[in-house]
């Protein structure tokens, strides 16, 4: 695990309330980390770059989990029989968000040549 909670709320979010339940944040910080190593580089002491990039990669990762499903019924009316679908977030879009975390904390640091973006 190269983030911690508490990385994740005073480094990341600098103090600021977090979108992920303390509770939930060693699996989407996981995730988050398979996302960023593909390659599955050893790191015993993350640099703060990389710390806050696992941070901003766990929280689009959750976003997005929390965000409507595409066509997920949100309303619905039996007397005129209505219903109304919401439209979730495109994969796409969720993988660009991820690449742009990626090169915005790591590009020019010693690690931009050791992670490759891997999709999710």
């Amino acid at each position: 695990m190269w983030a911690t909670y508490d990385d994740y709320i005073e480094t990341y979010r600098r103090g600021s309330p977090g979108a992920i339940p303390e509770e939930l944040f060693a699996f989407w910080e996981g995730r988050a980390e398979e996302s960023v190593n593909f390659k599955r580089v050893e790191v015993e002491d993350p640099p703060p770059h990389l710390i806050k990039c696992v941070c901003e990669v766990a929280e689009i990762l959750f976003e997005a989990d929390q965000a409507p499903k595409p066509g997920e019924l949100v309303s619905e009316s039996n007397a005129s029989y209505s219903w109304k679908a919401r439209e979730g977030r495109p994969a796409g879009e969720v993988r660009r968000d991820i690449r742009e975390a990626v090169v915005k904390h790591l590009a020019g640091s010693e690690l931009h040549d050791v992670f490759v973006f891997r999709a999710v």
